[in-house]
């Protein structure tokens, strides 16, 4: 065992799936969840996502060497503050957000009440159009990225410590700063969603009805949670309208070259998108 307790914040399908793998794994001798609704707790303890629940924070985090957030985002700042009023000296608090700069600055505004507790800010890129931790798996983070933060204010025995957890759950981690995660993410995770959302919705219900495999793969996550979603494409705004522009401009593009009736121009474009993806699938072009 690696750590006496390991405390959850939101045990929904992410913080779900990190209960059942630090369990299947041995990683810690207990877990603990905390939770807004009773109904949820319920579903936790059933799916033995957790080994205990409780519902009040202070009760949960009591003498937890690691604090997971896997709430939404717009409340993780509040969460690591209320988090760090009770934990124990030397505790290290991370989250599972999709936005890491706003995170990040808005928890830093906030006073810390013992200096020597940790927050160190982390995303694993793990996921489901399901929400819920009936959805939960204990294998949902192997093999998958796992980006930690690093800041002026993380130390480097913290930093090093987290990472640690993740790889020890099958991810495959990074560290890059807050800018740095949420350039990239919102390029390869944002604007997909951004896409799938808009393609959705530009195609009227009764022709939905003749869809088959390919639509259904492209539009996959925009059967994701709305009020997540909304949540996550404020928080990086900055960053997720710079990478819709870019798309604007690949799909403009192909709409130009296909006004012309160029067939090598719509080919090139085509056949340079499938490069990059055989690449990025394979390894190398196909």
């Amino acid at each position: 065992m690696k750590f006496n307790r390991i405390t959850i914040i939101g045990v929904g399908l992410i913080g779900g799936s990190i209960g059942l793998a630090v369990k299947k794994r041995r990683i810690a001798k207990e877990v603990v969840g905390v939770f807004r609704r009773n109904s949820t707790m319920k579903k936790a303890l059933t799916k033995r996502a957790v080994d205990r629940a409780t519902m009040n924070i202070r009760e949960g985090v009591k003498g937890a060497d690691i604090i997971i957030i896997a709430s939404p985002v717009y409340s993780i700042p509040s969460l690591v503050h209320e988090a760090m009023r009770y934990a124990k000296e030397g505790a290290i608090i991370t989250d599972v957000g999709s936005t890491k700069s706003w995170i990040m600055e808005e928890a830093a505004r906030l006073k810390k009440p013992k200096n020597s507790i940790s927050f160190v800010g982390s995303h694993p890129m793990a996921g489901s159009e399901h929400a819920g931790v009936e959805f939960a798996k204990y294998d949902l983070l192997e093999g998958s990225p796992c980006i930690v933060i690093k800041s002026k204010d993380t130390g480097g025995k913290a930093l090093s410590k987290i990472s640690g957890f993740w790889k020890s759950l099958g991810a495959r981690v990074s560290v890059m700063t807050s800018r740095e995660h949420d350039r990239a993410i919102a390029l390869v995770s944002h604007l997909p969603h951004v896409v799938a959302f808009s393609l959705v919705s530009s195609v009227p219900l009764n022709i939905l009805k003749y869809a088959a495999e390919g639509f259904k793969d492209t539009t996959r996550v925009a059967s994701s949670d709305p009020k997540l979603w909304a949540d996550i494409f404020l928080s990086n705004r900055k960053e997720v309208l710079k990478s819709a522009r870019a798309f604007e401009a690949s799909y403009k593009a192909l709409v130009k070259a296909l006004s012309a009736g160029s067939y090598r121009g719509v080919a090139k474009i085509l056949g340079r998108a499938k490069r990059k993806r055989d690449k990025f699938i394979y390894g190398k072009a196909a």
